[in-house]
């Protein structure tokens, strides 16, 4: 898991709901994407290019991400 400051790339989004896969996907959130997090509590805020979005937790656990150095 990202601590606050960290960068890493999705490697994969392992969810059962397509819909939640659009939605993630319209954003930008796909694998290959390299994110940054900024904040880990109440809500996930992760940095994807020049974009800031807060996710709940519960789809956070459903992306998998390789820190990068």
């Amino acid at each position: 898991m990202l601590e606050v400051g960290d960068t890493g790339r999705i490697i994969f989004i392992a969810s059962n709901s397509h819909v939640r896969l659009d939605k993630l996907g319209s954003l930008g959130i796909v694998p290959g994407s390299t994110i940054r997090v900024h904040q880990k509590r109440p809500a996930f805020v992760i940095q994807l290019g020049e974009t800031t979005l807060a996710l709940d937790p519960e789809i956070i656990k459903e992306i998998y991400v390789r820190k990068l150095e």
